[in-house]
């Protein structure tokens, strides 16, 4: 291997690796979010209805369910679409 090649494919490596942080940063938010709206939400209803905390730690689990549901179908579409790429390069 010749000094051009094992620089470009150290490279992909670091591209490979900065992709897969972005990926998992995006999956962290995805989670993230339904699970403070559901928390918001939550507390509102819990206003409305005077209940403890009953309404914001229901909703809350739910977002989470909710979250990690749609970072498995992205996560899926993202690394079919990555893939095919990669062999497309190749």
């Amino acid at each position: 291997m010749n000094k051009g090649e094992e620089q470009t494919n150290q490279d992909s490596k670091w591209q490979d690796r900065i992709w897969v942080l972005s990926v998992a940063g995006q999956a962290g938010l995805f989670i993230a979010f339904p699970v403070i709206l559901g928390f918001v939400v939550g507390l509102l209803l819990d206003r409305q209805f005077n209940t403890v905390i009953l309404f914001s730690v229901l909703l809350a689990m739910a977002g989470f369910g909710g979250g990690v549901y749609i970072v498995y179908r992205w996560v899926q579409t993202t690394v079919k679409k990555h893939l095919a790429d990669r062999q497309k390069e190749d």
